[in-house]
């Protein structure tokens, strides 16, 4: 067995025992809560842009397709919020406004490439999986 794959099973058993220590995935469970914060698809999105390093809004709204600006907005105001981003305004004229990750927000990076791994991993049931979907919706 390969290092990654002993990981991936560490990893696995790591989860089980979790939920076999919290019976109930309620609003008091910790992984509840983490996931009501940051499970969405723009909020992800958005954090995984920030990883690049310091984005100005336009920069945001070009990388991260459909976005519209009202919810790019919406979700970096709920980021700050969070303590997971930082807004920076300069006093220009017109106001640069920079976005930036906190180190609380950078601490989503290692959970964030074990998604980006199991994506890649799994690329071609994924694909298949998103187009019979969007052909449904």
């Amino acid at each position: 067995m390969t290092h990654n794959q002993e990981k991936k099973v560490d990893n696995y058993l790591r989860l089980q025992q979790s939920f076999l220590l919290k019976s109930s995935l309620d609003t008091s469970c910790i992984l509840n809560q983490s996931l009501a914060l940051i499970a969405n698809k723009w909020t992800l999105l958005v954090l995984m842009a920030l990883m690049q390093g310091v984005k100005r809004t336009n920069e945001l709204q070009k990388q991260i397709n459909d976005i519209s600006p009202k919810m790019l907005n919406e979700t970096l105001k709920r980021l700050i919020d969070y303590k997971m981003v930082q807004r920076k305004v300069y006093p220009e004229v017109p106001p640069r406004v920079e976005y930036c990750l906190t180190k609380f927000g950078k601490s989503t990076a290692d959970p964030l490439a074990v998604l980006l791994d199991w994506s890649v991993e799994n690329e071609e049931i994924l694909r298949s999986l998103f187009e019979q979907f969007n052909k449904k919706a």
